[in-house]
């Protein structure tokens, strides 16, 4: 069948729907409800963080900046990079010299199974979007490991 090319707008007047579509296979294609649903379900979606780290990142006094940013109390950010592997999580920026404290939706193991998050600031991390791999943990005592999605977002 050859394809139809519309050059108006289509108004279906809330008597009817789009029924039997193909699966969608490019990225100009619509998606079904069901491919739609595949996608979301699973997903840990946490709310965004300021920043990310880019190296081992003191959590007892984590400095003024964080991949070159000034952090300001209250901000979230991910420390993805820890040396002591189970250290790394979504964390709160309490002070240059001020423990850093774990985020409230992010301070049990089963919180951060399957967890997103997106990255809004940074020299190297603006934009990007991380994802925690780990399963069956205990927070500060089996890895938190976060890699980067290729799913990332525009800063």
């Amino acid at each position: 069948m050859a394809s139809k090319l519309f050059n108006t707008d289509i108004d279906l007047g809330n008597a009817a729907k789009v029924i039997n579509a193909q699966q969608a296979v490019a990225a100009t294609d619509y998606v079904t409800l069901g491919q739609a649903q595949g996608l979301v379900n699973g997903l840990n979606t946490k709310d965004s963080a300021r920043v990310a780290s880019t190296a081992n990142i003191n959590l007892a006094a984590p400095g003024a900046t964080i991949d070159a940013i000034a952090m300001v109390a209250g901000d979230r950010f991910l420390a993805k990079d820890q040396t002591t592997v189970p250290q790394n999580g979504i964390y709160i920026w309490n002070g240059a010299a001020v423990a850093a404290t774990r985020a409230p939706d992010a301070d049990i193991f089963d919180e951060l199974e399957a967890a997103t998050i997106r990255i809004e600031e940074g020299t190297v991390n603006a934009g990007t979007r991380w994802r925690q791999t780990q399963v069956n943990g205990v927070i500060g005592t089996n890895n938190n490991v976060w890699v980067s999605d290729a799913a990332s977002v525009a800063a």
